[in-house]
């Protein structure tokens, strides 16, 4: 019935030419002067740097989208999850350990081993750990989603595609803007500024600043508060500094993240659905509560947790330009540290020594990451027969990560055969430590063939080497699930524990890997007319291999793909209208994927392996129109096919555990993947109307919908989001000229209740679902100065 209606829909939008690009793409402009001609409302050139260079959106020959600071601001998109949201083709599912970002079906699985498969960079500064992406946006200038393999331009890491945000950069002209929000139903609470101005005739500055956060919309009956209770601070300075051949910008980030309640998962299948047997130790503690719902209704019985986060990013560009060439230098630095706790509904048994929290399985997850990168870039002047750029690109990092479960809702101590004394809580830890670098070198060239006629080549060569060790300790625990120093168990008590009730113990088989690859790319460019562009690719990609960190010794090769993809770019009716179809079809060998299954313990644990092969493939459709009515209507479309080819070895579905609790494999060839909704997208409509001389009034509604798609790789139907659509509201009143505006803002205005990632449930066949947030009203009052 969706699919029907999601195809009905995007039929009449296109017959009607009431669609318009995705949302973010089509930035509205309108004369100021209300008795325009007819031709002063058309569709606001957009400028981009999706190829390393400054280019006009509808010239660009690649699938990508556009939202802008103020687009941002009027939608009250203010993560990377809102934006994934309204953009046909893309999800951001945060999970425990780590986040996934998805870009038509491909991403990369949650285990802080890996690297994500879609690209962030801020400033041209990559930044590869998923969990920064929770990250609210702060003073953007844009924000740019391509999608599909971008290797020549991003990197060995690009291969599904990449996210890239840019700054407000510090001006010779004075400006600022402040804003102030307060969510009514959830405590939400956001306050913005940023001021920029001239420090000499050359040099200017710009600082902002952001404090937000929320009380919270689920509500834990068990420790009769709500969550998550948020409270975030955001700073960064710009300084700019402009001469006649030479431009010069620097900015640091500080992000400091004190998340309380941060994870009140709710649960679902306890008590089980017929055909999954009795219920667990962890759904029954649930069932004997009084606490089983089995449905999502922001209600939940989950233990405490939280999440902390401390960052520090930087990124120094320097634009050099010498005679008819531009050498370009990006230098970044990025830090961080997380601190993450989280505690499942179970008890723990009576008379545990020294453990005062009703906790079963508590898990406490440390990491530190750091690294610099460098990457010089020389470009050559535009307009000739041939327009070149070539560049090399260093990187180096660490990371540090580990995981600590306590194991307290079982006698556990009884298994090691009197090695450790009776009632003692049993604590483990999995660390991982890894060095990596990359070496890159890349080539791009237009061949400006006719004017009509382009040929673009790229290619990027990439040699990524890791090392990576491992180590394991069994001791007393407290009441974080990590164990005491000093209170190691004997090395028999050790290796009782590791071999029947933990984690695998000792370093990883193979501790060093390098992995390389040439990608090579061609792109066909043809001019219609001088508003229509078609064009064709093929693109190459490679992620480097790895290992799990965390609570197995899995480890992984790498991935690579082959992509083909046509579009047509296309302007009407003097730019009052645009259109843009992309249709694609790409390969990937090697897929890295990770799902979540429990252990002989019944304790959660992520399984990574190398898919055999999959394919993805299908249609983004985004027009955009604007009419001397004041009224915009805008909509993205798009339609995803992706399965797995070859999967021989996939984890079981929960089903299939029951009947083989161990050893036990499915064949996913021809399945859907997981993250991969076959539709996609989102409707705009907004209508602006002046009420005097100085004030104006504006209404605007957003409209999104995914199809069903399933949340692990095991393609359990317990852990599938069925197909929904939500609606945002706003409606403005303020001064013409922006000086100030008030605003109401209603977000998922229906209350569709969803979940954006689910999970095995500790010794239990039940399911964790990390609940999507609930309705919301809000008050925004902002200026421009």
């Amino acid at each position: 019935m969706l699919r029907t209606n999601l195809l009905s829909g995007a039929a009449c939008l296109m017959v009607s030419g009431l669609a318009a690009a995705c949302l973010p793409a089509m930035a509205l402009a309108q004369s100021d002067d209300q008795g325009a001609k007819d031709s002063d409302f058309i569709l606001e050139e957009i400028v981009v740097t999706a190829q390393k260079r400054v280019q006009n959106l509808q010239d660009v020959p690649i699938s990508v989208s556009v939202v802008t600071g103020d687009l941002m601001r009027d939608a009250q998109i203010t993560t990377v999850t809102d934006l994934g949201n309204r953009i046909s083709g893309v999800k951001v599912n945060r999970a425990g350990a780590s986040d996934s970002l998805n870009i038509r079906g491909i991403g990369s699985g949650f285990n802080m081993g890996f690297e994500q498969s879609v690209a962030t960079f801020i400033d041209g500064v990559y930044i590869s750990r998923s969990q920064t992406t929770r990250v609210g946006f702060l003073d953007l200038e844009r924000m740019e989603v391509l999608k599909g393999p971008q290797s020549t331009y991003f990197g060995s890491n690009a291969i599904a595609g990449a996210l890239s945000a840019v700054t407000r950069k510090p001006s010779q002209t004075p400006n600022g803007q402040a804003s102030a929000l307060y969510g009514f139903s959830d405590g939400e609470y956001d306050v913005q500024a940023a001021v920029g101005q001239p420090l000499t005739d050359r040099l200017s500055g710009r600082i902002a600043l952001r404090k937000s956060g929320m009380d919270g919309y689920i509500r834990n009956v068990r420790m009769d508060q709500d969550g998550p209770n948020n409270n975030d601070t955001q700073a960064r300075l710009s300084l700019r500094y402009e001469a006649d051949d030479l431009d010069i910008n620097w900015r640091v980030d500080y992000a400091d993240f004190d998340n309380k309640r941060a994870e009140f998962q709710e649960i679902l299948n306890c008590p089980p659905a017929p055909g999954y047997g009795s219920p667990g130790v962890g759904c029954l503690s649930v069932i004997s509560a009084g606490n089983a719902d089995n449905r999502l209704d922001y209600r939940t019985s989950t233990g405490d947790s939280f999440f902390k986060l401390d960052s520090v990013s930087s990124a120094l560009n320097i634009a050099w330009t010498v005679g008819s060439h531009t050498l370009t230098s990006t230098t970044g630095y990025y830090e961080h540290d997380i601190h993450r706790f989280t505690d499942s509904p179970l008890l723990p048994v009576a008379g545990l020594t020294g453990i005062t929290k009703s906790s079963g399985l508590p898990i406490t997850q440390l990491e530190k990451f750091h690294s610099f990168s460098q990457e010089i870039r020389l470009e050559s002047d535009k307009g000739g027969f041939l327009e070149y750029m070539l560049g090399v690109y260093y990187d180096k990092s660490n990371l540090e990560g580990s995981l600590s479960y306590g194991f307290y809702f079982a006698p556990f101590w009884a298994r090691l055969g009197g090695a450790v004394a009776p009632n003692t809580p049993l604590a483990q830890r999995a660390a991982g430590d890894q060095d990596q670098s990359n070496r890159s070198v890349f080539a791009a060239g237009t061949l400006n063939v006719a004017d009509d006629f382009r040929i673009n080549l790229g290619a990027r060569y990439s040699s990524v080497e890791k090392k990576n060790h491992r180590e394991t300790h069994v001791g007393v625990g407290d009441n974080f699930g990590r164990f005491s120093a000093g209170s190691e168990v004997s090395a028999a008590a050790f290796a009782a524990f590791t071999g029947s009730v933990g984690f695998p113990a000792g370093d990883y088989a193979i501790t060093k890997r390098t992995d390389d690859k040439f990608m090579p790319s061609i792109n066909l460019q043809y001019d219609l007319t001088r508003d229509a562009m078609v064009y064709g690719s093929y693109t190459t990609g490679f992620k480097a291999g790895g290992w799990a960190i965390g609570n197995s010794k899995d480890f992984f090769g790498p991935e690579t793909v082959k992509s083909y993809e046509g579009g047509v770019k296309a302007a009407w009716f003097g730019r009052r209208l645009t259109t843009n179809v992309a249709a694609f079809n790409s390969r990937y060998n090697g897929l890295q994927e990770s799902t979540s299954i429990a252990n002989a313990a019944g304790v959660p644990v992520s399984v990574i392996a190398n898919v055999g092969r999959a394919r993805v493939r299908g249609i983004d459709l985004e027009v955009g129109v604007h009419a001397p009515s004041g009224l915009s209507l805008s909509a993205n479309v798009g339609y995803l096919d992706a399965e797995y080819l070859e999967y021989p070895n996939a984890p079981c579905t929960q089903l299939q555990l029951l009947a083989k609790p161990t050893g036990c494999t499915q064949n996913l060839a021809g399945k859907t993947k997981a993250f991969a909704p076959e539709w996609s997208g989102g409707v705009n409509a907004s209508y602006g109307f002046d009420l005097t001389a100085d004030i104006r009034g504006q209404l605007g509604a957003w409209l999104y919908f995914t199809s069903g798609y399933y949340q692990q790789a095991s393609i359990d139907p317990l852990f599938y989001q069925p197909g929904n659509a939500k609606l945002d509201l706003r409606a403005t009143i303020g001064a013409v000229d922006d000086r100030w505006e008030v605003a109401v803002i209603g977000k998922n205005v229906t209350d569709k209740v969803t979940a954006g990632y689910r999970s095995v449930m500790t010794a239990s066949n039940a399911v964790t679902a990390a609940t999507d947030r609930s309705r919301s009203v809000a008050v925004q009052v902002s200026t421009k100065f």
